[in-house]
């Protein structure tokens, strides 16, 4: 748990301006802070606090709260408040839910264009994800299976796609954080991996989908 009681500023950490656009920036780090604790549930988020604390202009800032809203980390109840989301089991549910049907389109976008090479780094997460789960390894588990799906979305070769799945990871990943495997459900899951590792060699991208959607959001914790 984050120390509340640390300034604005040294929670968020330096800010220093780059070359993309500064909302853009914004986003990506009050929305990183949200994923990983430092801005927690039910927290208020200030435009003027988070643009005095980082030492640039309101507007910007907005603009990255506003996007923050529409994807779902933060919510607005006008001239009230602008504060971090709640996580419920409901949420985590929809979540798993959302991912493995959008991890299932990737993996057959991904599949019609990545290289022989490519299958073969793609299957060396697979082969990470399988020995993670065998161990009961659910925070490894977790950083696999993100690396997997960030690879078949790039590997994808559809922009809208890719441009899609961008705007949700923030969400998908403060959403999963607490997501852990239900004890005994590592031999079912390897199982599937193992399954879809042979049909992605085999070139079989609908057995290697099927079993993709067998495995995900089974065999999983979604206690908070």
């Amino acid at each position: 748990m984050t120390d509340t009681n640390l300034s604005l500023d040294a929670r968020l950490g330096p800010f220093t301006v780059e070359g993309m656009a500064l909302a853009d920036q914004i986003f990506d780090l009050v929305g990183s802070a949200i994923v990983d604790g430092v801005l927690e549930p039910g927290e208020k988020v200030n435009d003027k606090e988070v643009a005095a604390a980082l030492g640039i202009s309101r507007t910007p800032v907005r603009e990255a709260l506003q996007r923050l809203t529409w994807v779902g980390l933060v919510e607005v109840s006008p001239s009230r408040y602008t504060r971090v989301t709640q996580v419920t089991d409901d949420d985590v549910l929809s979540t798993l839910e959302h991912i493995g049907m959008q991890a299932s389109t990737a993996l057959q976008f991904a599949m019609r264009r990545m290289s022989a090479d490519e299958l073969v780094e793609a299957v060396s997460f697979l082969d990470r994800m399988i020995a993670a789960s065998r161990a009961d390894d659910s925070d490894a588990l977790m950083t696999e299976s993100q690396a997997f799906i960030g690879f078949l979305v790039a590997k994808s070769g559809n922009p809208v796609f890719i441009r899609m799945m961008s705007e949700t990871n923030l969400l998908v990943a403060r959403n999963l954080r607490h997501v852990r495997q239900q004890e005994g459900s590592a031999a079912m899951r390897a199982e599937c991996f193992e399954e879809m590792r042979s049909a992605m060699l085999l070139g079989d991208a609908d057995a290697a989908e099927r079993w993709f959607r067998t495995q995900h959001g089974v065999g999983v914790d979604t206690a908070l």
